[in-house]
């Protein structure tokens, strides 16, 4: 590619040319990849590399936004996969859950679409799953319902009796003799 393509490819964001080039820009020393959403620097400012170890052997450092430095950067991956992991650990915690997420810096709205692409359920989808999940480990092992459905994070047991039976197709009650009935014919 000529000078002028590289330049073109990087005013026009083009996904096309990553890995093929990259540019950095001199009055920063950052270097990016040809996509990347940055403001575009002057065109006397920037020069181009075939690769990224000749951009850091000439002393640019990777850029925070499109990590030229990375194989595969996602953001919004992590971003959903950060967020599981605080739900996973969280569940329970309603006050501390909603930090957490508050803490990620996303809109709530943006962030639940992101998780449903990657994971086919909402946030509370999510949420309610895993809560139920718990639920039933509890009571195989024995946990009163009452007990069961504040340990699991529900803060009323007509919203843990709801959850359950739309989750699993019964109550709490039927889960247990249904297990119960099961496990003796075995």
């Amino acid at each position: 590619m000529t000078s002028e393509e590289k330049w073109k490819s990087v005013i026009e964001n083009n996904t096309d040319s990553d890995g093929k080039f990259f540019y950095a820009v001199k009055t920063t020393n950052i270097f990016c990849k040809p996509s990347c959403k940055s403001k575009v620097p002057l065109r006397s400012n920037v020069d181009f590399f075939d690769n990224k170890q000749q951009a850091i052997d000439a002393g640019y450092r990777p850029c925070k936004r499109c990590r030229p430095d990375l194989l595969n950067f996602n953001p919004s991956q992590e971003l959903t996969k950060n967020t599981k992991d605080i739900i996973d650990k969280y569940f329970t915690d309603i006050d501390e859950l909603e930090k957490q997420i508050q803490n990620l810096g996303v809109n709530k709205n943006y962030l639940n679409k992101l998780f449903l692409q990657s994971y086919e359920k909402t946030i509370p989808q999510y949420l309610c799953f895993i809560r139920i999940k718990k639920a039933k480990v509890m009571l195989l092992e024995g946990s009163k319902i009452i007990e069961t459905a504040f340990d699991c994070g529900f803060n009323s047991m007509s919203s843990f009796y709801s959850s359950f039976k739309k989750e699993t197709g019964c109550t709490p009650k039927e889960f247990c003799r249904n297990h119960i009935k099961n496990t003796h014919i075995l």
